[in-house]
């Protein structure tokens, strides 16, 4: 976990319709009049649209509006949101945070009734906001009291392989009494729990901080997992899910940690972990990964590994951005996607940034597959802990203040707009956007609940105030929201409502999928951000699109010509020299040599390498070697003749190992790649090759297994493929003048499309 994120740009706020400075109680109290009342009709509308606000600036924390009438019609084109009911994707499982060993102190040490009220306002669904999932620390975080510690600590150089010594004793003290009394106040609550180190004693490092998991203990590692699920059972707490490491990628020198490796990660899953569970008859579901969403080969890596063992992906939010989630669920649609962790903090500037930065996991998450928003510290004390290492100005959902009192937080009122509202189980569905990708303006997420109830949530990043209309059929309200502000809708519609347009996305269906699929189908989601972040690659007047889900590969069709190196050189920008790591490293044939940028990625980071003269190749070769993390998150192809004008010919997420890039027949003696994404990590190449196909061959033909479904976005031809057999399957591309093959794995799914427009 690490305080990184976006920082989105906000200003003073207005909203129609008077505040009505009621108390959280007194505002919850009219939630549950409401719920009573215009909510009882088992059909039909709503006689009026009910919405609370929270508007930091304006002082309203999810504060009741007087309700909004329904009118005939669709509203102004130019600011409408569509809502479609027929349009259903993910279930959702919870909203919620992690009650860390700090937070669970925090709240320890109130007073019996602040304690109790804090607790109600957390988890009540009637009296608070109704958090309703929980993730748990498996010993100790960089969030604990005193010490780090796993539930099998042994002194230096002594183990434990039968864990004879296996306690949860720690935890009762104050932690389980207050996830008992969370579950009381909600019992539709989901647990996970995830460790953020194994015991000392069974990694490479004997401690709890670094390291990697040692072979010979992986089988009491999958114990250790069986008996924490057992005692906290018989304490009161189910488990839900579990993933098997926090952070895999990570290792912090001052707290606990543990680096996973995917190929480790899905043979521990797959071969000691599930067959554990179920021999001691435990349904917790697995959630590989639980890292940040700028590496989502990780996860599929695991999925296209062991795709059966696994329920989804848990990530983070610290590095890359949403999308990816819809990218990694179009690419393995079988799997779900959690959002398990994402700190607030001092870095995010003001109270209102705050708000806003909080408000993008509540909606873009969900509006990419998230099945769960979860932050991170549920509770912590003035001082940001306490915590022993790691983040020193992380802020919980509340704080607990040194006179006794609580304050809660932006992150607090942001995630009660949704929390309070969508119950477990309901479904996201269809709903338009007054923002694209990326852009300011109001952003939306829409749900269904279980009872028919529709939510809208939305949020109005943008400088000023704007106003729209809601579409619903055939019907339409209207409001303004001020900038800044948050604001849920709740209604209910007839149930045969038709098939709405204008969502501004297409589903490619590929029909039934197997058991925990997220919406019982196979489906891709297709909007403009995610076409953004596929590869494109220029064919003359148009673009080719493609996914490449992890475990696909695009094969030359004959024999490839290497070009020669020796008379290459280079210039970078950007980058910051590195003496053991010049750039004629990446072309001196000797492997574990490298280049490497020096500096973390960002947008003024390029490569430039000067061919010696005009030279003709269809394929790049980029290998990081043994640097995992270090490859250029989004790429940007160039080529030039002299050097002076640039064009575009391929862009696309960068991915690690050896990423070949795909060409035309492309002439050039300047080639530049350009970074277009920021990352902590440096980019790495260990070797760099430019090969030529002078003769391509025929492409195979299709699979027989592939699945397949088009669609039209935009401009955009879309075709999608899914593979339901058990072997590899050639997928056709959707032009003929592209010489590869594209093999695509079983379970997977790959997106094709044609763009006349120039990316």
């Amino acid at each position: 976990m690490g305080p990184k994120g976006s920082v989105l740009a906000t200003g003073s706020v207005q909203r129609r319709g008077a505040a009505f400075g009621l108390s959280l109680a007194l505002a919850l109290s009219a939630v549950v009049a409401a719920e009573s009342t215009s909510m009882a009709a088992s059909g039909g509308w709503s006689p009026g649209v009910e919405s609370w606000v929270t508007d930091l600036a304006g002082e309203q924390r999810l504060t009741p509006q007087p309700p909004i009438s329904w009118e005939s019609g669709r509203g102004h084109a130019r600011s409408r949101i569509v809502v479609d009911p027929t349009r259903r994707y993910q279930s959702m499982t919870g909203f919620g945070a992690s009650m860390t060993d700090s937070s669970a102190y925090v709240l320890s040490q109130l007073s019996p009734d602040e304690r109790a009220r804090t607790m109600r306002e957390l988890f009540s669904p009637t009296e608070g906001i109704g958090l309703s999932m929980l993730r748990q620390p498996m010993g100790a975080s960089d969030f604990a009291v005193q010490r780090p510690y796993s539930y099998d600590d042994q002194p230096a150089g002594q183990t434990d392989p039968e864990l004879l010594d296996f306690s949860i004793d720690h935890d009762r003290g104050y932690i389980l009494p207050r996830l008992r009394e969370a579950f009381d106040l909600n019992p539709d609550l989901t647990f996970m729990a995830t460790p953020w180190s194994a015991p000392g004693w069974m990694k490479t490092s004997d401690s709890l901080i670094g390291g990697q998991l040692r072979p010979e203990y992986e089988q009491a590692y999958a114990q250790y997992f069986v008996k924490f699920i057992q005692a906290y059972r018989e304490a009161g707490i189910p488990t839900d899910y579990v993933s098997m490491q926090n952070e895999p990628l990570y290792q912090p020198d001052d707290y606990p940690g543990m680096e996973v490796l995917p190929p480790q990660q899905a043979e521990f899953i797959a071969a000691r972990l599930t067959p554990a569970l179920r021999s001691a008859g435990l349904q917790a579901k697995v959630l590989a990964y639980d890292h940040n969403w700028d590496i989502p080969d990780y996860p599929e890596a695991v999925h296209g590994a062991i795709g059966p063992y696994t329920a989804g992906t848990a990530w983070h939010c610290y590095a890359g951005e949403a999308v990816t989630q819809s990218v990694s669920h179009n690419d393995y649609p079988h799997a779900q996607s959690f959002q398990t962790e994402c700190s607030g903090g001092d870095w995010q500037g003001d109270r209102t940034t705050a708000f806003a930065l909080s408000m993008d996991s509540v909606i873009d998450v969900p509006r990419n597959w998230g099945q769960s928003v979860v932050l991170w510290n549920l509770a912590l004390d003035g001082t940001h802990g306490p915590h022993t290492g790691g983040c020193t100005n992380c802020r919980g959902l509340v704080t607990t203040r040194s006179d006794g009192t609580v304050v809660k937080e932006p992150d607090y009122w942001a995630l009660g707009q949704v929390s309070r509202f969508v119950r477990p189980g309901a479904l996201r569905v269809g709903s338009s956007s007054l923002a694209g990708g990326g852009s300011v303006g109001v952003r939306d997420v829409a749900f269904q609940n279980p009872d028919g109830s529709l939510i809208l949530v939305a949020h109005n990043s943008a400088s000023t105030a704007r106003s729209f209309d809601v579409v619903v059929g055939g019907r339409h309200f209207s409001d303004r929201l001020a900038s800044g502000a948050a604001v849920t809708y709740r209604w209910r519609a007839p149930a045969d409502l038709p098939p709405a347009g204008g969502l501004g996305f297409v589903d490619l269906d590929f029909g039934p999928g197997p058991a925990g699929t997220p919406t019982g189908r196979l489906t891709q989601s297709v909007n403009p951000d995610v076409v953004d972040h596929l590869n494109q690659v220029s064919l003359g007047r148009h673009w080719l699109v493609y996914s490449q889900p992890y475990g696909a590969t695009i094969e030359r069709t004959a024999p490839a010509v290497t070009l020669p190196r020796r008379d290459w050189t280079f210039h970078s920008t950007g980058t910051v020299d590195v003496t053991a790591a010049p750039p004629a490293n990446m072309v001196d044939d000797k492997p574990g040599t490298r280049w490497t940028s020096g500096a973390a990625q960002s947008t003024k980071l390029s490569l430039t390498v000067d061919l010696g003269r005009r030279q003709t190749f269809t394929e790049i070769s980029l290998d990081t070697g043994a640097s995992i993390g270090d490859y250029l998150r989004r790429y940007r192809v160039q080529i030039s003749t002299g050097g002076q004008r640039w064009r575009t010919v391929a862009r696309g997420p960068g991915h690690t190992g050896v990423m070949t890039i795909p060409l035309p027949p492309t002439r050039a003696r300047y080639l530049r790649l350009v970074s277009e994404a920021k990352s902590t990590s440096w980019w790495t190449i260990e070797d760099l090759q430019l090969r030529n196909t002078p003769n391509p061959g025929p492409v195979e033909p299709p699979g027989r297994d592939l699945i397949s479904d088009e669609a039209q976005l935009h401009g955009t031809t879309l075709t999608g493929y899914y593979n339901a057999g058990t072997t590899p399957a050639v997928a056709p591309w959707p032009v003929d003048t592209f010489p590869y093959t594209y093999r695509l794995p079983p379970t997977a799914a790959v997106t094709f499309g044609v763009v006349t427009r120039r990316p």
